[in-house]
């Protein structure tokens, strides 16, 4: 919007000039009115103005003086001058100052001043390209605050849409989420330059393909999208019934031309922008929904919601897949194929299933684990799953032992000396008791307790070789709270009393 201050020293002049147009709709603002040249110098010092509008011919100060303040100190401000027949010689004289234009009040209409207006913002854009290129900047975040709110679910869509430049009546438009394959991969590839122009390239395509199919004058906007931590395209056009089609030639072209596999969402057609962003909405949940679908085209509201519970068949599968890894080829391969099937027929959720599968790996392991988050679908995620497991075997051999029981020794060894059980420890590391029972001594050769006292007798026995602290304090401290007990288990492990052992060994 370009602003415009009135000066004149008539009030039936300035209110006239006033209602003559729909200014903002004309793409003008009118930052003030003023009745004479040392008010008008105020708002422009203040507000400042785009174009002046002023009466050759004013009380206090005229329109030649003003004339000649605002091209010393405010240049770019564009000057149109309203006279009379009789005034004209003052015409002249600001002819000479350099103003752009002049209106004979008594010829003056909605068209000719329109006409006037119009023709300083044209020259005005053709001599300062400096201000078209920040004009640009601003249409360009203008429609940046526009998606971001259609992105999030806002409101007031049309009013952000209208000031964007952007068409808001919509009849029948649908949202297309675009989604590349392998794109993190292909953008390291890529200089800052060489991604901008891939990007606008291909949002070109994407425009013209619509065009194309649907009509020149069709309604079609295309954005960039990062949320949710992946990158996707956000289309929206007016598809009719076409929208299946479009999307076809979309994928064919992106393939043709960029060698890029799409997948791509669709929502149902719209007669508003804020049911197609609430529609957007559903979309991101549709990308989960779709995890076991290898379709490449897909309407979001046709998709199932996912399970987001674990069942015990799962688990057992799970185990049974865990422990495989230590057997043979054949039995790890027969392990897997039970657990790829009961995920396909479980369908649980992705980030139910990430978090399902991250518990079985340590930390270390779980910066090479594959999460179903990142994946196009579970075929692409099951197949990195099946590398990681083998690659797992080869580091690991026939002494893999098992992620959970890993877990378990570091959460003995931090808190031996607590009264701990093998529930408690089966509890930290997330697996029923009876199960963790079992795995601990398939695992270790022995079982939780016999482990947990040789654990604390191992370390009862270092202190009693190193320094002369009170036996009975040793053990408490160790985790023993009864100490015949810890006597008659340290003899029977040492073949000593723990006074011969402190004898035998402390120097």
């Amino acid at each position: 919007m370009k602003k415009v201050l009135i000066v004149d020293d008539d009030f039936l002049v300035r209110t006239y000039l006033k209602q003559m147009i729909a200014w903002e709709e004309r793409g003008f603002y009118i930052v003030g009115d003023a009745k004479n040249g040392r008010e008008a110098l105020e708002i422009l010092q203040h507000d400042g103005a785009d174009i002046l509008i002023a009466d050759v011919s004013m009380p206090i100060m005229d329109g030649i003086e003003l004339t000649r303040w605002t091209k010393k100190n405010s240049p770019r401000t564009h000057i149109l001058i309203l006279s009379c027949h009789d005034d004209f010689v003052y015409v002249k004289e600001a002819m000479k100052l350099g103003i752009d234009d002049y209106l004979l009040k008594n010829n003056l209409t909605e068209e000719s001043l329109l006409e006037a207006l119009e023709k300083i913002s044209f020259e005005a854009e053709e001599n300062n390209p400096e201000i078209e290129r920040l004009a640009l900047i601003g249409r360009k975040k203008l429609r940046e605050d526009f998606f971001h709110a259609f992105d999030n679910g806002n409101e007031n869509l049309d009013e952000l849409a209208k000031d964007a430049d952007l068409n808001a009546k919509i009849q029948s438009a649908a949202a297309f989420m675009i989604i590349p394959k392998n794109w993190s991969e292909r953008e390291q590839l890529l200089t800052d330059a060489e991604r901008e122009n891939f990007l606008s390239a291909f949002s070109e395509m994407a425009l013209n393909t619509c065009r194309n199919l649907l009509g020149e004058k069709i309604s079609a906007q295309i954005f960039v999208s990062q949320r949710g931590g992946f990158f996707h395209w956000c289309l929206l056009v007016e598809v009719g019934n076409k929208a299946r089609e479009t999307a076809e030639r979309l994928r064919n072209f992106a393939k043709l031309y960029f060698n890029l596999n799409l997948k791509i969402f669709l929502s149902a057609p719209q007669k508003n922008l804020e049911n197609l962003s609430r529609h957007w909405q559903k979309i991101y949940d549709a990308r989960a929904d779709s995890f076991y679908s290898d379709e490449k085209i897909i309407f979001a509201e046709e998709l199932p919601p996912l399970e987001i519970k674990i069942s015990e068949q799962l688990e057992t599968s799970e185990r049974k897949l865990m422990e495989a890894l230590s057997f043979t080829d054949e039995d790890f391969s027969a392990a897997l194929k039970n657990f790829r099937e009961k995920l396909l027929s479980a369908k649980i959720h992705p980030e139910i299933l990430s978090a399902f599968v991250n518990e079985l790996f340590d930390e270390s392991e779980r910066n090479l684990l594959p999460s179903p988050l990142q994946a196009e679908n579970f075929s692409e995620w099951f197949s990195r799953l099946e590398k990681f497991l083998t690659d797992l075997r080869g580091r690991q051999g026939k002494e893999y032992l098992h992620p959970a029981i890993r877990l378990a020794l570091r959460y003995i060894e931090a808190h031996y000396r607590e009264e701990i059980s093998q529930t408690t420890v089966a509890e930290a590391v997330h697996l029923n008791p009876s199960y963790f029972s079992t795995l601990f001594k398939k695992s270790l050769g022995q079982g939780f307790s016999d482990y947990l006292t040789e654990l604390r007798i191992e370390q009862v026995k270092k202190r009693l070789a190193t320094t002369s602290e009170k036996i009975k304090a040793v053990s408490t401290t160790e985790g023993f709270n009864d100490y015949q007990y810890f006597c008659k288990i340290f003899k029977r492990l040492t073949g000593l009393t723990p006074g011969q052992y402190r004898e035998k060994f402390l120097h």
